[in-house]
């Protein structure tokens, strides 16, 4: 009899940890000197477009992220980022940021421009993207 109590604990304990999927991926910040030149060179060329852009770096099983409000018209509020997370459920990658807007242009404590490397184990059937908690769309994706 306990031996059957503890291969049922031990099995819902290896199913558990099983279904955590966050566990597969890894997020990190980058500086822009630190990508390689092809994601640089897309990352530049959409560098005049404010919003959050992906770059798949499939020989590497990298997704990359760049959030962009750098572009700032005259008269109009500078937006910055305080926050990004990724998180797995699945098929299906979910990233989120928050973002706000200010007149104080030149406070360098806004950051108006991040890079991120998030590590994936596997292919993705669909990636989600949500802004203060609302889903938004990607401003381009590009990749090899």
């Amino acid at each position: 009899m306990f031996r059957r109590f503890l291969f049922v604990i031990l099995l819902g304990i290896v199913l558990l940890v099983g279904c955590n999927s966050d566990l597969s991926l890894s997020l990190t910040e980058k500086s822009d000197g630190s990508l390689s030149k092809d994601i640089q060179s897309f990352f530049h060329d959409v560098n005049e477009q404010n919003g959050v852009h992906l770059y798949f770096d499939n020989q590497n099983s990298s997704i990359f992220v760049y959030l962009n409000g750098s572009n700032v018209k005259q008269g109009e509020k500078a937006v910055h980022f305080t926050n990004f997370n990724v998180k797995a459920d699945r098929e299906t990658i979910s990233l989120s940021y928050e973002s706000d807007q200010t007149s104080n242009y030149s406070d360098e404590a806004f950051s108006n421009e991040l890079f991120y490397e998030i590590k994936v184990d596997k292919n993705y059937e669909t990636i989600k993207l949500f802004n203060n908690g609302e889903e938004t769309h990607f401003g381009s994706i590009s990749g090899n």
